[in-house]
């Protein structure tokens, strides 16, 4: 390898590139060789806002850069992560990682039989928010979890009037709807939380905006230990307040502020918890008063103060890990495993039935 980490974007259809690219532009440290995309004049529109190359080969650009960075329509991952991987490049991939599990064998054969180097892109695990929330529930102060319910979308469906002519819609692109977009935020979330789920029930519809795939979903995950998890998406999420609530048997947690239905509504007060004394004295009545009161967390989320540097922090992991020689963050196993809860839970809606989780 160079001094400098040599990268390529491969599609430039996902927005996230836009934000990825300020990462591999540190001198002495990183240089964007180039972008290139299948879509017509996308690569020379992207190319002139860089400020790089733009290329009409892309065997040529991929073997030209040391790393890739994919941000292609979803079910071209499979092909492009397979190429850059049998050309000895490291990835970096947005999410999610496919849209089937047979595209997710395909990648995990290719990296296992050319040892490849892969990241994949979940923009929450780096989240300073995240990482609190991630701490108190390991502390074990909340007591015995039973529930987190996420709610995690956008408004662009309803903002965007071209936004039924885009990629995201079409299940020959992006493989899904709102619940795969952006559910998976949620799934991973989840795993990185707690673990995986075995089992999900899930019921979804397109009826609101009748884009052919669902634009509001709900999922509910159960886990071994009776724990639940429950994930609701969509694309026409006009103004919201929670995003995460986890309700323990000895306090909870509610956190505001990292989805776009709730990112420019809330201000202020976005991480609060509260935990129960260890001894709550009732006066022998059961239903007594207990002292209840939310902690405010003063850390205001990645999301909410920087969208482009909390979008752009997955492609600085993506660096920083080349550089100083490390393993990946996140790996192709987290993806694939935020990929199976999701279908699985497709499954469950074309079923009607409560489906088993099956993890490859």
């Amino acid at each position: 390898m160079s001094d400098q980490i040599r990268v390529g974007i491969l599609g430039l259809e996902h927005p996230h590139a836009d934000f990825w690219r300020h990462a591999f532009d540190k001198p002495g440290i990183a240089e964007l060789v180039g972008v290139w995309a299948p879509t017509p004049g996308l690569a020379a529109q992207k190319a002139e806002k860089f400020g790089c190359p733009s290329w009409d080969d892309m065997e040529q650009l991929v073997d030209a850069c040391d790393a890739v960075a994919i941000c292609s329509i979803t079910t071209r991952h499979a092909e492009l992560i397979e190429f850059a991987a049998r050309r000895g490049k490291k990835i970096l991939c947005e999410k999610p990682l496919a849209t089937t599990i047979e595209d997710c064998d395909r990648i995990e054969t290719a990296l296992r039989e050319t040892g490849a180097y892969y990241m994949q892109g979940f923009p929450k695990r780096f989240d300073p928010v995240n990482h609190e929330v991630r701490r108190l529930v390991a502390s074990g102060a909340l007591g015995t979890i039973s529930l987190i319910r996420i709610r995690h979308g956008h408004p662009v469906a309803v903002t965007n009037p071209h936004f039924a002519d885009t990629w995201f819609v079409r299940p020959d692109a992006g493989g899904g709807g709102a619940l795969l977009d952006e559910g998976v935020h949620g799934a991973d979330f989840i795993r990185w939380l707690f673990g995986e789920p075995q089992r999900v029930t899930c019921v979804m519809s397109d009826a609101a905006q009748n884009l052919g795939v669902e634009d509001v979903a709900t999922a509910i995950f159960q886990f071994s230990n009776g724990m639940m998890a429950e994930i609701t998406s969509a694309w026409h999420f006009l103004g919201a307040e929670n995003s995460v609530e986890i309700f323990g048997t000895n306090g909870a947690i509610v956190l505001s502020g990292v989805d776009l239905g709730s990112r420019d509504l809330t201000e202020s007060g976005f991480l609060k918890y509260l935990v129960l004394p260890d001894v709550v004295e009732t006066g022998g009545d059961p239903l007594g008063p207990m002292d209840r009161e939310w902690t405010i967390s003063d850390i205001v989320p990645q999301f909410k103060r920087d969208t482009e540097i909390f979008h752009q922090n997955v492609a600085d992991a993506f660096i920083d890990a080349i550089s100083n020689g490390n393993e990946p963050p996140i790996t192709v196993t987290d993806g694939r495993r935020a990929v199976e809860m999701i279908l699985a839970a497709y499954k469950s809606a074309a079923s009607g039935r409560t489906e088993t989780i099956t993890y490859g």
